[in-house]
């Protein structure tokens, strides 16, 4: 389904009913109505709810937050928009290590991370690259490793 202002009812009704059959399969207690899809949809404001990627005109995918795998119920509070990278990527993990998979990663900290964060008393660092320069005295030792690496204006002498 493509994010749009305009949602097509028809298809939300048709995505609503392929969640329900996937619901009942995993004996997922809850109910989504085609309108509560679309209210679900358009509160995101066209950002994966995940890592805030812009999905205005793009895919979109809803993911269970506790996947009907673990147990999570199908109703509205259990659902988020996800960019279907986010939504592969999550597939049945638990909420609080995507949450510290995505904050680790990229430092993006959306609405729906930091609630998770916050819910399992977790907390998320970024993993700095392995030859990063960390401290203020690194980073001016790497500038000044740069600078000395210029090579000198030629000058010419009589």
């Amino acid at each position: 389904m493509i994010y749009q202002d305009q949602l097509d009812f028809a298809a939300m009704r048709q995505y609503a009913s392929a969640l329900k059959e996937r619901a009942k399969l995993a004996g997922a207690t809850g109910e989504v109505s085609a309108i509560m899809l679309r209210d679900r949809i358009l509160e995101s404001s066209g950002r994966c709810e995940w890592c805030g990627c812009n999905l205005v005109g793009a895919e979109i995918e809803l993911d269970h937050v506790v996947s009907l795998a673990r147990g999570g119920g199908h109703t509205p509070a259990n659902l988020v928009v996800a960019c279907p990278d986010c939504n592969r990527r999550k597939a049945q993990k638990h909420p609080a290590r995507f949450a510290v998979e995505i904050c680790s990663e990229s430092g993006i900290r959306t609405n729906l991370v930091a609630k998770i964060l916050a819910q399992y008393q977790v907390e998320a660092s970024r993993q700095l690259p392995l030859f990063a320069a960390t401290s203020d005295r690194q980073k001016r030792e790497a500038a000044d490793l740069a600078e000395a690496a210029k090579p000198l204006p030629y000058r010419w002498e009589d």
